[in-house]
């Protein structure tokens, strides 16, 4: 799991290997329970036009898990903080 400081959001592979983010909360905890797949990001980005900043971020965050994925699930942990 990595949280991204730039969407303010917690990121992982679910089951299906998608790529699924939940919401970080300003204490650092997150709301495992209200993850929602990335490719619905028009729901947790506002402004639903992402920027190519946005998009390498995605990018990066999506190849650092593809790389370390163990085939387990995780632990609800956060892992790893970018920006």
């Amino acid at each position: 799991m990595i949280q991204s400081l730039h969407f303010k959001r917690a990121f992982w592979l679910d089951d299906d290997k998608k790529l699924v983010s939940c919401p970080v909360l300003e204490d650092g905890t997150i709301q495992d329970w209200n993850y929602e797949k990335v490719s619905d990001t028009h729901r947790w980005l506002p402004y639903a036009n992402l920027q190519p900043y946005d998009i390498e971020c995605l990018l990066n965050i999506h190849a650092h898990l593809v790389e370390n994925n163990t085939g387990q699930l995780y632990e609800i942990q956060i892992e790893k903080t970018v920006a």
